[in-house]
């Protein structure tokens, strides 16, 4: 995996994927295709699918400044994929379910093009019942498109609602500058003072389950990221 790209988020959705050389990968709601970057030295091809094309344009400029020649960018309708039964043998998806309003109906599209036999990985940052709405609507605050984020349990659900299994799952808890945080969704500085007065205002107990730490104007906070090996059921 190319060194700039060694994200623990990117990397543990690898590690599930276990890729191999012949492997067609699907990566869907892909953004600027930072897990299509990762993988792409290990597999024979990428695809890599999003609706957003202005997100797409970066992901062609990264691979054409690492000479990558196995990927292609494609702008689609993400719950109507213009692809065959069966027509990849890898799907993954990182950071993708929180965005989306039907996240079953794209699930089962997954399920749909990977076919028998096919790895379908996903991972995404997941709540508890604690933080649950505290952390979704600091996360809608920050990004207009941001659904919601699931309770692993409820991921799970969802996926068995989609005519999937889990196969194997991993947890990772980051920690993330808020500061970062707001930056990495370009939230202008008018926002960013909400969302920051908010994180100060947050109930104790939400502050403990997030691991809150101030430090002068520096705040972080963790979350679990949830990644699931999913096979058909």
């Amino acid at each position: 995996m190319t060194d700039t790209f060694r994200d623990p988020s990117v990397q543990v959705l690898i590690d599930l994927a276990r890729p191999e050389e012949h492997d067609a990968v699907l990566d869907y709601a892909c953004g600027i295709g930072i897990a299509t970057l990762a993988i792409a030295p290990a597999v024979a091809s990428v695809l890599a699918v999003d609706e957003v094309a202005a997100t797409l344009d970066e992901g062609r400029r990264l691979v054409a400044e690492l000479g990558m020649g196995n990927v292609v960018f494609s702008v689609v309708d993400l719950y109507q994929l213009p692809f065959t039964d069966a027509e990849f043998s890898l799907v993954i998806s990182r950071g993708a379910v929180h965005r989306l309003p039907e996240p079953t109906r794209a699930l089962h599209e997954l399920r749909r093009v990977g076919g028998e036999g096919a790895r379908i990985v996903i991972a995404d940052a997941v709540v508890d019942s604690v933080t649950d709405e505290a952390f979704n609507d600091l996360a809608r605050l920050r990004e207009p498109a941001h659904r919601r984020h699931y309770r692993a349990e409820q991921l799970e659900a969802l996926a068995r609602d989609a005519g999937l299994r889990v196969a194997e799952r991993r947890v990772l808890r980051r920690t993330v500058d808020l500061d970062y945080w707001l930056q990495a969704a370009s939230v202008p500085t008018e926002k960013g003072e909400l969302i920051r007065s908010r994180v100060q205002a947050l109930p104790v107990k939400v502050l403990e389950h997030l691991d809150v730490a101030f430090s002068d104007r520096t705040v972080s906070f963790s979350t679990d990221l949830l990644a699931l090996r999913l096979e058909r059921a």
